[in-house]
């Protein structure tokens, strides 16, 4: 697990199919006091594993989410309230939960605030100016608890190591840019991947191989354009994503950010990258689209590397 996931502000774990526990961050296991939990119901409460049962199965495999589900995990310090969002990711189940004690005070502080405004009109008009302050604090209130999901939508979507998109948010960007393109937008993509990246971390170490993974990051973000989206798709792999592009663009833009990372002053090694160019096509769905520009990258990397193709 990367060292920032296992840092998140929030509880991190993915199960597979049968809830058993694949991965749990360090987050989780001092949230719990426990880092030797098998299964998702070894976590929860008596009550909760019955609701949590009844409602996470179905829901996951219908909808592939689960969003905001209110469970009382087992800790040290005796039953803990968290929040729950899940999503279903090439068949494992990862969530991210969010202790309630936070949450909770700003949802009771606004109740009171709102039943506290009420009774003062209520009572007097002399009281006006009292409500009005207690309406602003229940403004302030909204506006932290808006924060705090916007952070955890945030942590969701984003590759911890890079800031980059993650492949979650590619993917579901992806279905849109479809849907368009069947209506006649063109879309192009890039796959690029770190050529001998291995070797980078066998010579200098992982901690090495993860602030390149970090500049590629930063340059590719600053030589693509900003109606484009960067993402990482996981390892040393990472995509752009052209709206309005075809192959011929595509390329274009692919041989210069091979040329930029070769020329590159780069702050630790010095890398290239191989680029895969695939360009909508009829009846292209978001696999068949990175499957075309998978097979161009490998295509690429086996005649010499350092290079875009597509077609």
């Amino acid at each position: 697990m990367e060292q920032r996931l296992d840092r998140a502000p929030c509880g991190y774990l993915v199960l597979d199919q049968e809830l058993r526990i694949v991965e749990m961050n360090t987050t989780l296991q001092n949230m719990t006091g426990t880092n030797n939990s098998q299964h998702m119901h070894d976590l929860l409460t008596i009550a909760s594993r019955v609701y949590f049962q009844t409602y996470f199965t179905p829901s996951i495999k219908m909808h592939g989410t689960v969003n905001e589900m209110f469970l009382t995990l087992k800790s040290d310090q005796g039953p803990m309230p968290v929040l729950m969002n899940t999503t279903e990711h090439e068949g494992f189940y990862e969530c991210a939960l969010i202790q309630m004690s936070v949450r909770g005070e700003y949802e009771k502080e606004l109740l009171l605030a709102k039943r506290n405004a009420e009774k003062i009109n209520r009572e007097t008009a002399q009281a006006y100016e009292k409500l009005q302050t207690l309406m602003n604090e229940v403004e302030c209130k909204q506006q932290e608890l808006v924060n705090l999901n916007s952070e955890l939508q945030q942590l969701a979507t984003t590759d911890s190591l890079t800031g980059l998109k993650n492949r979650r948010y590619l993917e579901d960007r992806l279905e849109e840019f479809l849907a368009q393109a069947k209506n006649g937008r063109e879309i192009a993509i890039l796959i690029l991947d770190i050529d001998h990246f291995k070797k980078v971390n066998d010579t200098y170490g992982h901690q090495t191989g993860d602030a390149v993974l970090q500049e590629l990051a930063d340059r590719l973000k600053k030589e693509v354009g900003s109606a484009d989206i960067v993402a990482r798709l996981g390892g040393e792999e990472f995509i752009v994503v052209m709206p309005d592009a075809d192959t011929e663009k595509g390329l274009a833009m692919g041989t210069a950010l091979c040329t930029h990372m070769e020329s590159a002053d780069w702050a630790h090694v010095p890398v290239t990258v191989s680029i895969g160019v695939a360009a909508y096509e009829q009846g292209d769905e978001v696999v068949s689209l990175l499957s075309r520009a998978d097979e161009f990258l490998y295509k690429a990397k086996a005649a010499g590397r350092n290079q875009a193709l597509g077609s």
